[in-house]
């Protein structure tokens, strides 16, 4: 797969190991830190390196609470500049080790044989690309990344493929009704980092107190507490 173009077939000759990867993650880590858009990219190869068997998540592999999902992620967070320090323990590099590994895990699930899910994830990412370029369509996509995040959720929980209507419907935005707890709880969330760096919307209110801070890492918590459960529900998980 290559990111956005997804083909119709793994050739069997693409054959991905750990350090073509991480060699992966960094390029685009590089990317992401000069603006480019490049998570649904390492997402997609995330997956694809857990369907090849490049990477796994077993546990502290490259040291403590370092498995191959975090391992990429700290490439990743690297390459986006020297500025940028990677800690598994912070909530939003926990929560970007929470996506890699649910990448993983949808590459690594059998339940759909011979060449699935990734036939399935062409089929989704293919679908967008064709709505994208449809202007009566294309204002009402979901982003890349969040459409195969909730495509990978879904599948998961499932014995079967997802296909047909209810594999195009994750293309879609959530109507503004249909909020989830998840993007509630970000919305609060970059209110108050705004506040905290005193670049609110409004006036040039600041508050940097550890009360604030506090607040933020509370609702970052349990936006990784989600993201690993899984679930999108309004209500609580």
């Amino acid at each position: 797969m290559n990111g956005l173009t997804p083909s119709t077939s793994i050739p069997p000759t693409n054959k991905l190991d750990f350090q073509g990867l991480l060699a992966k993650a960094t390029e685009l880590g590089e990317q992401h830190g000069k603006g480019k858009d490049t998570q649904i990219k390492m997402l997609l190869s995330c997956c694809e390196g857990g369907y090849l068997n490049a990477v796994d998540l077993v546990p502290n592999k490259h040291g403590t609470d370092m498995d191959d999902a975090a391992k990429l992620a700290e490439a990743y967070v690297k390459a986006q500049g020297t500025a940028v320090v990677f800690d598994t323990k912070a909530g939003n590099q926990q929560k970007l080790i929470s996506c890699f590994r649910t990448s993983i895990r949808l590459g690594q699930w059998p339940k759909g044989g011979n060449g699935e899910p990734m036939a399935t994830v062409n089929n989704l990412m293919a679908h967008r690309q064709a709505m994208r370029k449809n202007p009566a369509t294309a204002k009402g996509l979901d982003d890349a990344a969040n459409t195969f995040l909730r495509y990978a959720r879904a599948q998961l929980k499932r014995d079967t493929l997802i296909d047909g209507d209810e594999l195009k419907e994750f293309v879609k935005k959530r109507k503004p009704d249909m909020a989830t707890a998840t993007e509630v709880l970000e919305s609060v969330r970059n209110t108050l980092k705004k506040l905290e760096s005193g670049q609110a919307s409004k006036g040039t209110a600041q508050d940097n107190s550890a009360e604030v801070r506090a607040a933020i890492q509370k609702i970052t918590d349990r936006l990784v507490a989600i993201a690993k459960s899984g679930k999108t529900a309004t209500g609580g998980v």
